[in-house]
């Protein structure tokens, strides 16, 4: 499983621009991949959170960022 589809798990999905969308409800914050880490920022640039390129680091932001639980465990 690559870093982008983690984000199934939570009933979520990237949108083209990179932003986080969730029961169709798009989010402020973007993921990008830069230098083999991914990059979390809010949509004015600030850094939220960083770390390894794997789905790991997409479930635990998610996990502590919004609380949210993986919807199909």
């Amino acid at each position: 499983m690559n870093w982008r589809s983690a984000l199934t798990a939570y009933d979520a999905h990237l949108a083209e621009d990179g932003r986080i969308v969730r029961k169709g409800k798009t989010l402020g914050v973007v993921i990008t991949e830069r230098k083999n880490r991914l990059r979390f920022e809010s949509v004015a640039g600030s850094l939220l959170a960083s770390g390894p390129v794997e789905p790991r680091t997409v479930e635990r932001f998610v996990e502590s960022f919004w609380f949210w639980t993986k919807e199909n465990a």
